[in-house]
């Protein structure tokens, strides 16, 4: 090797580099700023049921635009599921706090391996689809998508990374379904 040429660093590692990076400047924020019981909160809202209450709100308002948006977050589900799963058992990302030992553990993650985030995705599936069909909600739809992301981070079980797959993942699917379905 010439002496002025330095190693080429991997593309994987420089990711992983500045993902720890920006794991402990978000939870040093969430611990100066005492986010925990936000985010907890926030997170909550990407567990699923708060999904099933939205399509029901959206039925009552409008009937056939409520029901599309049923149809392919149900169809987008039934892909993006199994696909998320299969990338956890195939990726085995460790969490967070099992690579960066400089933050405890604050939250109880609901599986073993962190890549890619399943919140972030559901939280962006449904975000694409109600945008879809109700364009007058689009902002609304991805603050709140945004904000489980950001709150899985700051409940330390995601990397930013995994965030990002997660985002990509559900927006993915949400198209496919819509497409399918001729939305």
């Amino acid at each position: 090797m010439h002496p002025m040429t330095e190693p080429r660093r991997s593309p994987l590692k420089t990711v992983a580099n500045l993902d720890a990076r920006l794991y402990l400047l978000m939870g040093e924020l969430e611990r100066r700023l005492k986010l925990y019981k936000i985010a907890r909160a926030v997170s909550f809202t990407g567990d699923g049921y708060a999904y099933l209450l939205l399509a029901a709100m959206l039925l009552m308002i409008s009937p056939a635009a409520g029901l599309a948006v049923t149809m392919a977050g149900f169809l987008a589900f039934a892909f993006e599921l199994p696909t998320y799963v299969v990338l956890k058992k195939t990726f085995k990302r460790r969490r967070p706090y099992v690579v960066v030992d400089s933050l405890e553990r604050i939250h109880e993650p609901s599986d073993e391996f962190s890549f890619p985030s399943g919140h972030t995705a559901g939280g962006f599936l449904m975000a694409f689809v109600v945008s879809h069909m109700f364009p007058a909600a689009t902002l609304p739809m991805y603050l709140w998508a945004s904000s489980i992301g950001l709150s899985r981070i700051f409940l330390r079980v995601h990397f930013v990374s995994d965030v990002i797959a997660g985002a990509l993942l559900g927006t993915a699917f949400a198209m496919l379904s819509l497409s399918l379905l001729n939305y």
